[in-house]
């Protein structure tokens, strides 16, 4: 699948409009998607507005603005992995979910992560630490409340190294956790999940 990482946030609302219009057009191909998709058509509207009240540089309206990219981007991240499984590597398919299609013919290998490890702090506190990829552009933190499956809502903080520190998380839940390494060709790799149960 293409990168979704933007430098302008006008372009992650063109994406989510163009991906929720093209996977309702193509509902023969695409029949039975996550519920990522019903919940990305409610935030995008939220995003807008945010970006609106934003434009004041209110630290609060900042906050709730990056606090609706940040859910936007993990529902994009899942939205991404249903299409790329349906697809099987069907070009053309791919491109019909309104997704870019990151061209394979590069000759630039995908980033690996072989090992994730995750540490526990204080109170409702834990570490995800995945070795440094090398030709990785930038890394995706994410953790479910449920164990993986593939109408899982992946909840993702977007880093530019392979270390994050999640804060507020449910003390004695059990959560998942993975790292997403997002390649210069919009190339991705997967760690291997993790479950641990907070403090």
């Amino acid at each position: 699948m293409g990168n979704i990482t933007f430098k302008r946030e006008r372009d992650v609302v063109s994406l989510c409009q163009r991906v929720l219009e093209k996977m309702e057009e193509n509902k023969p191909v695409f029949a039975t998607p996550p519920a990522a998709l019903a919940v990305l058509k409610t935030k995008v509207p939220l995003f807008q507005e945010s970006l609106k009240n934003a434009k004041s540089r209110d630290k609060e309206m900042v906050a709730v603005k990056n606090q609706i990219k940040s859910e936007i981007m993990a529902l994009l991240e899942e939205l991404a992995e249903y299409v790329t499984l349906i697809c099987n590597g069907n070009r053309a398919m791919m491109l019909s979910s309104g997704f870019d299609v990151t061209d394979e013919q590069s000759g630039t290998k995908p980033p690996s992560i072989e090992l994730l490890e995750v540490v526990l702090g204080g109170t409702g506190v834990a570490t995800t630490r995945a070795k440094q990829v090398s030709g990785a552009l930038s890394y995706v933190h994410q953790y479910a409340m449920e164990p993986p499956g593939p109408n899982t809502l992946w909840h993702g903080e977007g880093s530019s190294t392979g270390s994050y520190t999640f804060n507020g998380l449910i003390s004695d839940k059990r959560y998942w956790f993975r790292v997403v390494a997002v390649g210069r060709k919009g190339q991705k790799a997967y760690s291997p999940i993790v479950s641990r149960a907070i403090q």
